[in-house]
């Protein structure tokens, strides 16, 4: 929902621009008295060209957060980040947070072969993970340690807890996962994006601004008549 409403407030305001630019260009030719078509496709289709390369600039994005950084773009409904050790860190929906090594999948149980899934509070020292989850079936809180080296899993009650409270403390605790990933977020893919938006943007600008701030052609013959008293 958030990429179609977006989609339709980009190619609106393209529009709009265009239409500005289109008028715009309009009068300066009526006030010079002459017709230049390149001036006036150059205002329609220039909006909408930097509409396409933000749309270019954001596929980037996501393919060099993914790839070269190991995360997820920013925009994901899953965000995760890759730690030194090869785990990921992540919240499914942004509301489960999981852990799990390399290749592993999260499935229904708290905890599987290579993961651990609805925690709550998480803490990385050396080769092993502690923290607490949630355990929808007992409607319980369990402390947990996950030892990266042979993926051995252990867990302890706390006591009965609510998933409300749960999901509270996991989102705005200050042990929470979401401090690890944090901690571990590359930005510097969000800089290769600016600069990406930044470049395209400004040449698209800097080609309206000379297609405006080209003088007419003149000819010869006008150019002398300009001259005779």
């Amino acid at each position: 929902m958030t990429i179609f409403m977006g989609a339709i407030i980009g190619v609106v305001g393209a529009a709009v621009l265009s239409s500005i630019l289109f008028f715009a260009a309009r009068r300066k030719l009526r006030v010079e008295s002459r017709t230049d078509r390149r001036l006036l496709v150059t205002c329609v289709a220039a909006p909408f060209l930097g509409l396409a390369w933000l749309v270019i600039a954001l596929l980037v994005h996501v393919q060099v957060s993914n790839r070269l950084a190991h995360q997820d773009c920013g925009l994901s409904g899953d965000p995760y980040v890759t730690l030194p050790n090869g785990y990921e860190v992540g919240s499914l929906n942004t509301y489960s947070g999981y852990l799990k090594a390399p290749g592993a999948k999260t499935d229904v149980p708290v905890a599987g072969p290579g993961y651990v899934r609805s925690i709550i509070n998480l803490h990385l020292s050396g080769d092993v993970f502690t923290g607490t989850l949630f355990d929808f079936k007992t409607s319980s809180v369990q402390r947990f340690t996950f030892d990266t080296r042979t993926q051995a899993f252990q867990s302890a009650l706390v006591g009965p807890s609510s998933w409300t409270s749960a999901n509270d403390e996991s989102q705005l605790g200050e042990e929470s996962y979401w401090t690890i990933y944090a901690q571990y977020r590359h930005h510097w893919p969000n800089y290769v994006l600016l600069v990406m938006i930044i470049a395209g943007e400004g040449a698209i600008a800097l080609w309206i601004w000379k297609a405006f701030s080209t003088k007419p052609f003149r000819s010869l013959e006008d150019q002398h008549n300009s001259f005779v008293p």
